[in-house]
Parts: structure tokens; C-alpha cells; sequence
């Protein structure tokens, strides 16, 4: 798509072009500075380079040693265009004179330049350029700022040197480090995803990235120039401003294997959970669209993507394959003895909350649901069940033994004043089970209640059976699958630091 914005003034339209000029030979005219930087960029690209001046400048003399390069020291004259040329460079401090051979060779059909007052009367411009293997940058402002063109090149030079040491970085917390209570504060979501983002965006280290918060980990993904004050930085902007042994720092093949691990459920609050999928790709679509991460990053996640599947294939009937939603339905059958006629409220009618509708429906509870905008659909066999909207909420708490909250949001759902609708009717238990990081479920809403229970996500997990022994051994195969993998991760970073 073009820019249509009005130019410049003083600048030209151009056409973005690399003029192949290996082995042909292209005149320049001129014996100064400007003459001997233009002489030894057609050098270094492989041109026949032949130089006319009468008088040369020091820039110009070292010239005589490169390959390609002859200079004849008298004056220009008319014939010396009648030598086979691909170009003509002419950079004298004689205008009339630059201008006449500009005359010349388009008489001849030659392209010429003039990199002096006249320059737009030529044929092309040379743009601020810089080399980085065998990668070439060039920057234009159609001649208007060619302070600006410098600035913007020098900083896109500052920026490949960093991306020969770039690679794959992991930084993050998750529940196996920090407590929900913690964890809780360092969501991200809404205005703080984006203010957070934002800031990253600052830091010249930082090439690519994409922001992952669930309801048990916080963490940056990037391809990164990993120095120690840039995980600092990265820490401060996240708010990991604690003990180092609450936060992961992962780099290279060790982050590639962590990623693996992630979204294969592996290191899931439920291992081997489903969600954890969906929720990489989702974090992964919104910075790509965001423009936070690009091609590089797509690829390192995506190939994750696909071994982490692999790892779920290999240690699913070892773990199970069980998700929050069947933490939840244990937990309520355990404090019940079973869900048969229970009256169970399910706040929420995204992925979460649909799974807990179905599975508690299948158990034989009486489950009604509340949702934000739109009516939800549930599977056989919880077809029937009642909805309400949101605003409907204290209607809906009324008459029910359980109340799961499932609802993505930036504070507390449920506060005090929803404590009359809950324990309306003739006062019997209920137990509020608090799935939304951050909590749905104000601190004080319980205070005071002898018969309301607040269960947050810590609180189902220690409930469930102990599955570290076998957590280990689906890790144990998890890291041998990766192993087999390592070529895919070495390929993606070959191909960031100048390989094929």
C-alpha cells in the first residue's frame, strides 16, 4: 500500500532499487570527498570503477590500491563517456559542468547522477546505506533530510548488530513459584497489557514479543538481544520486582524447551490441560495484529506449537489429559459426595465457563449459567439449561449451592453487596468457587459468614491427588521429544543471524 501523504518539501518521488554493478564499468567525475565515498561503494559492490579529476583529495588517492579502481588524473573530457559504461557519477564543484555531462550521457542513454545542488536534475540518488553481512540497508527522503536518513540508518545498523546475538527469551512467574495472592497482582489484561506492551516496545533489545497471562503464569516470549541490563529492565517493566527465585529467566534451547513444556500442559496448574493451547495462539494472533511480534517469533511459537502437541499425544493416558473444569467438578463432588440435584451457578459462558456447564450438567447438578453479551449454546446433555444475563447477577445467586466463577475481568465480580442474594432463602451452606485471575471474588464478600466458603484455584488444586510422581515422568518424556526437535530451533535462529 502507498503513502499518500504530501512529500516533503525539496523532496523527490523515487523508486527503491539495487543496481547490480558487479564487473561493469561506471565513470565518476570528481577528485573530492563526495567523488571518493561514491568510487569506493561501486568498488565494494564489484564495479570497473574510472575516476577523472585533475586534482584529488586524500579520500580519493587511497583509492588507487582497491581492485576495480583506476584513476586518471587530468581533466574530464567529452570522450571519456564513449567507454562502455553502465553509469556516470558526476561530483565536481563546476555546476555548468556537472550539468553538460548529465546532457551528455542522456544523449547517450547513460543513467547519471549529480550529488550537488543539481542532484534532482539527475538520473538517481545514492541513499544512506550501511552493510551488515550480507545484508544491505539503504534509507531515502527523496533528498529533503539526509540528516534524518543518517539518523534513522545509524539506528537500524545499532539494531542489526544487536540481532547477530538475538535469540529466544522466556521471562515469567508462574504458580509454581509465586502464590496466587501475588500472582494475582501481576495479571494482564486490558490497559495495563497495552501500557506494558508499550513499553517494551522502548527497549532496542527487544525485537519481537508477545505478552502470556492465564490464570497460573505471567510471561514475556521474545526474540531478544539478552544482555543482564535488559532482564532488568524487562523485570521492572513486568513488575517482577521480587526474590529472583520467584522469577524463570529462560534463553535459547532452554527457552524453546520451556515453551514446549507450556503448551503441552505440562507445567499447567492441571497438567495436561487443553486450554493452555488456545491461550498461546490467542496471546500470539493479538501481538501480531498489536505489531508486537512478526515472522521470527510466529515461527519459534508455531514449531513449539507442534511439538507440544506431539508431548501431549505421548503422555496423555499418563496424566490424563484433565482441565480446570474437571478440577472444579471434582472438588464440588468431593465436598458434596456427588453433584446429583445440586444447584451450582456458573458465572461466565466463555471456554471455561461452558466446559464447567457441561461437566457439572453431566454429573447430574441443576446448573444455570449467567453471561456477559452473548447467549451462550451449550452440548448434550446441558441443552437446557437457564441463562441469565449479567445484569440479572443478583437474581441469579439466589436458591443455589454453589456459585463458580469463570469470568475474564479487571476486578471483583462479587462483592458484599451480593452476600443478602446468595444467602437468601433458608440460610443453608454455600461454597463459591473463584476460578478468574484476577480473583472474581472480592476479599471481604465471605466476611463474617459462617455459611459462605470462598475456594480459590490453590484451594481445588490441593484438594486434588498428588500427581508428582507422574508429573515427572511425562516431563522426563516431554524433554526427550524436544530433544528430538532442537534442529527446528537451531534453523529459526540460523536464519535471524545472516545463515540461510
Amino acid at each position: 500500500m502507498s503513502d499518500k501523504r504530501p512529500s516533503p518539501r525539496g523532496s523527490k518521488p523515487i523508486l527503491p532499487a539495487a543496481l547490480l554493478v558487479e564487473g561493469r564499468r561506471c565513470l565518476i567525475v570528481g577528485g573530492g570527498t563526495v567523488a571518493g565515498r561514491k568510487a569506493e561503494a561501486l568498488a565494494d559492490a564489484g564495479a570497473k570503477v574510472i575516476l577523472v579529476a585533475p586534482q584529488l583529495g586524500d579520500s580519493v588517492r587511497t583509492l588507487g590500491s582497491l581492485a576495480g579502481v583506476s584513476i586518471l588524473q587530468r581533466d574530464y573530457v567529452p570522450a571519456d563517456l564513449d567507454r562502455d559504461l553502465f553509469l556516470v557519477i558526476t561530483a565536481t564543484d563546476d555546476h555548468a559542468l556537472n550539468r553538460s555531462i548529465l546532457e551528455s550521457c542522456r544523449a547517450r542513454g547513460l543513467l547519471c547522477a549529480c550529488p550537488d545542488t543539481g542532484w534532482e536534475n539527475g538520473d538517481f540518488i545514492s541513499p544512506a546505506s550501511f552493510k551488515h553481512g550480507d545484508l544491505t540497508v539503504s534509507v531515502s527522503t527523496g533528498g529533503a533530510a539526509c540528516r534524518r536518513s543518517r539518523l534513522i540508518k545509524e539506528s537500524l545498523a545499532r539494531h542489526a548488530d544487536a540481532l547477530d546475538q538475538a535469540d529466544l527469551l522466556v521471562i515469567g512467574t508462574d504458580h509454581r513459584f509465586t502464590p496466587l495472592a501475588q500472582r494475582e497482582s501481576l495479571h494482564l489484561s486490558g490497559t495495563r497489557l497495552n501500557e506494558t506492551a508499550d513499553m517494551l516496545r522502548q527497549l532496542l533489545g527487544i525485537h519481537e514479543f508477545m505478552l502470556l497471562s492465564t490464570c497460573n503464569r505471567v510471561e514475556l516470549v521474545a526474540l531478544a538481544t539478552v544482555t543482564p541490563p535488559l532482564s532488568h529492565l524487562v523485570r521492572r517493566i513486568l513488575g517482577f520486582d521480587r526474590p529472583e527465585d520467584r522469577i524463570y529467566v529462560h534463553t535459547g534451547r532452554d527457552a524453546f524447551r520451556h515453551l514446549a513444556q507450556v503448551v503441552a500442559g505440562l507445567l499447567s496448574q492441571t497438567p495436561g490441560e487443553t486450554h493452555i493451547c488456545s491461550q498461546v495462539k490467542t496471546a500470539l494472533e493479538e501481538s501480531s495484529r498489536a505489531g508486537w511480534s512478526a515472522g521470527v517469533l510466529q515461527d519459534w511459537v508455531g514449531t513449539t506449537l507442534h511439538i507440544g502437541k506431539a508431548i501431549r499425544q505421548t503422555t496423555q493416558q499418563t496424566l490424563g489429559g484433565a482441565d480446570i473444569e474437571d478440577l472444579c467438578r471434582d472438588y464440588l463432588a468431593g465436598e458434596w459426595g456427588g453433584l446429583h440435584r445440586q444447584r451450582i451457578l456458573v458465572l461466565g459462558s466463555g471456554t471455561i465457563g461452558k466446559g464447567l456447564v457441561e461437566r457439572l450438567g453431566a454429573g447430574g447438578a441443576q446448573v444455570s449459567c449467567c453471561y456477559h453479551s452473548r447467549v451462550p449454546v451449550f452440548a448434550v446433555p446441558a441443552d437446557r439449561v437457564p441463562v441469565f444475563p449479567l445484569t440479572a447477577l443478583l437474581e441469579a445467586l439466589k436458591n443455589q449451592d454453589a456459585i463458580v466463577c469463570a469470568v475474564r475481568g479487571e476486578g471483583p465480580l462479587l462483592s458484599t453487596e451480593h452476600q443478602r442474594a446468595v444467602m437468601a432463602g433458608d440460610g443453608h451452606p454455600v461454597i463459591v468457587v473463584d476460578l478468574g485471575v484476577p480473583r472474581n471474588v472480592a476479599p471481604d464478600f465471605a466476611l463474617g459468614m459462617s455459611n459462605l466458603r470462598v475456594a480459590d484455584l490453590e484451594t481445588i488444586k490441593r484438594a486434588g491427588p498428588d500427581q508428582s510422581v507422574i508429573l515427572q515422568h511425562a516431563r522426563d518424556l516431554g524433554d526427550r521429544i524436544v530433544d528430538e526437535h532442537l534442529g527446528d530451533y537451531e534453523r529459526i535462529r540460523t536464519s535471524i543471524q545472516g545463515g540461510n
